[in-house]
C-alpha cells in the first residue's frame, strides 16, 4: 500500500432503519478487516452540516416511508413513477429540484469530505458521489430483492444479495449491469447478530419472560401497520404467550398499548427501542411485520415471518423472496386472521408453521465481510493496491 491512505466515505441516511443498518454493517466489516489501509470517514451525511435544504430533504425521506405505510396505494404509485420517468430523470429531479439550496449544499458537503471511494446504502449520496470532480469511485448496496430504478442510478460498482434480483437486474438492464459491475453478495446485517444467544430459553430466562411461545411484532422503524390491533385482539384472547410489541419512532403507539393490561395468562411486553431486540428476535418462535428489510433478522434467526403488510413493489419483492422462494414466510395482512395463526402455531395445529420452521435451507448467506471483500478487490484494481 502508498503510505498514503484512500480516503473510503461511508455516508449514513435515514430513511428507514435499512439503509443505516446495511451501511453500519458494511462500514464495520471493512474497517475491521482493511481498516489499516484506508483512512474510513463514517459521515451523517444529511444531518451534520446544518444545511437546512439537508436537513428537510433527509426528513422527507422518512416521512415518505411513513407514507408508504400509511396508505399503501401512494408506495405504489411512487415506485411505478419512478420507474417509468426512469432513474436519470427521477434522480435529477429528487436530488436537485425538490429543496433550494440541496444540491448545491450536498456537492459542497461531498467536495468537503474528500473522497476517494464513496459506499452508499441509499441512492442520494451516490448521486452527489457521482457529480464530484474529479469523481470517487462509487459503491452501491441494494439493501432490497430488487434494484429500483434509484439504485439504478450510474455507480462503478452495485451489489445485491438477494439472486432473483441479481438475475432480473442482468436480465432486464443489460445497457445497465453485467458480472463485472453487478455482484451478488451476502446479505448486510448488524456484526452483533452473530453474537447472540441462538438457545430460546437461555435468552428467555436473561429477558426475564417464562419460557413459553414468543410472539414478536415489528411494524418498521416508524410502527405503523397492524401492531395495535394484533396486539388487542391477543390480550382480548388471553392467550398464552409471551407478546413482544416494538413501536420503534411512533410514541403515541406505545402510550396507546401502555394502557393494554392482560387478563392474566397473555405476557405482554411493549417497547419503543430496546439496544438488544436482536436478542428479543431471536428469543421469539413467531415474528409478524412489514416486508421491509427489517424481516431480514427474523430469517437470520429461523423465526417464521407473517408479513402483515408490503408498503411498495420494493418491499412486495422482498416478501416474495421469503414467501416463495426460502418458504420461511407467509402473507396475512388481516389482523384476526393473523391472531387466529398465532393460535394455531402456538398450539401445535399448524402444518403451515411447522413446514415454516423447517424451510431455512435456501436462505441466503448474511455478513458484511463478503461485500467487504468485493469492495476492496474494485478498489484494489482501480488504485493498483496490494494487502501486506
Amino acid at each position: 500500500m502508498s503510505e498514503k491512505k484512500l480516503r473510503v466515505v461511508f455516508p449514513f441516511v435515514e430513511a428507514g432503519f435499512g439503509h443505516i443498518m446495511a451501511e453500519k454493517s458494511i462500514a464495520d466489516a471493512f474497517e475491521k478487516k482493511y481498516g489499516q489501509y484506508f483512512e474510513i470517514v463514517r459521515s451523517d451525511f444529511f444531518k451534520e452540516t446544518g444545511s437546512e435544504a439537508m436537513a428537510k430533504f433527509e426528513k422527507r425521506l422518512c416521512n415518505e416511508v411513513r407514507l408508504y405505510n400509511k396508505y399503501n396505494a401512494y408506495g405504489y404509485l411512487n415506485i411505478a413513477c419512478m420507474n417509468f420517468f426512469g432513474e436519470k430523470i427521477s434522480s435529477k429531479f429528487v436530488m436537485s429540484g425538490l429543496y433550494k439550496n440541496l444540491y448545491k449544499d450536498s456537492m459542497e458537503h461531498m467536495r468537503e469530505l474528500k473522497p476517494d471511494c464513496v459506499v452508499s446504502t441509499h441512492w442520494a449520496t451516490n448521486y452527489y458521489a457521482e457529480h464530484l470532480n474529479p469523481k470517487p469511485y462509487t459503491v452501491m448496496y441494494g439493501p432490497d430483492a430488487h434494484l429500483n430504478a434509484m439504485f439504478r442510478y450510474p455507480c462503478d460498482l452495485d451489489m445485491i444479495s438477494i439472486k432473483e434480483g441479481y438475475d432480473r437486474a442482468l436480465k432486464n438492464f443489460p445497457r445497465r449491469f453485467n458480472e463485472d459491475n453487478l455482484k451478488l453478495v451476502p446479505t448486510a446485517i448488524r456484526e452483533e447478530a452473530f453474537h447472540v444467544e441462538r438457545d430460546k430459553s437461555v435468552l428467555r430466562k436473561k429477558l426475564g419472560m417464562d419460557d413459553r411461545f414468543t410472539v414478536i411484532v415489528m411494524e418498521g422503524g416508524y410502527g405503523i401497520g397492524l401492531t395495535e390491533k394484533i396486539c388487542n385482539l391477543v390480550i382480548e384472547k388471553d392467550l398464552p404467550i409471551n407478546l413482544v410489541a416494538v413501536c420503534g419512532k411512533n410514541p403515541e403507539l406505545k402510550t396507546r398499548l401502555d394502557l393494554l393490561k392482560s387478563k392474566g395468562k397473555t405476557a405482554f411486553y411493549p417497547f419503543e427501542f430496546c439496544e438488544n431486540i436482536l436478542e428479543y428476535i431471536s428469543a421469539s418462535d413467531l415474528y409478524l411485520g412489514k416486508s421491509g428489510s427489517g424481516i431480514l433478522e427474523p430469517a437470520f434467526f429461523h423465526v417464521p415471518i407473517v408479513v402483515t403488510h408490503s408498503a411498495n413493489t420494493i418491499e412486495k419483492l422482498i416478501a416474495e423472496h421469503y414467501v416463495s422462494h426460502v418458504g420461511d414466510a407467509i402473507r396475512i395482512f388481516d389482523a384476526v386472521n393473523c391472531v387466529d395463526f398465532i393460535e394455531r402455531a402456538y398450539s401445535g395445529s399448524s402444518e403451515v408453521f411447522l413446514k415454516m420452521q423447517r424451510s431455512v435451507d435456501k436462505l441466503q448467506d448474511f455478513g458484511g465481510e463478503g461485500i467487504a471483500d468485493e469492495i476492496f478487490k474494485k478498489l484494489s484494481v482501480k488504485f493498483k493496491l496490494t494487502a501486506e
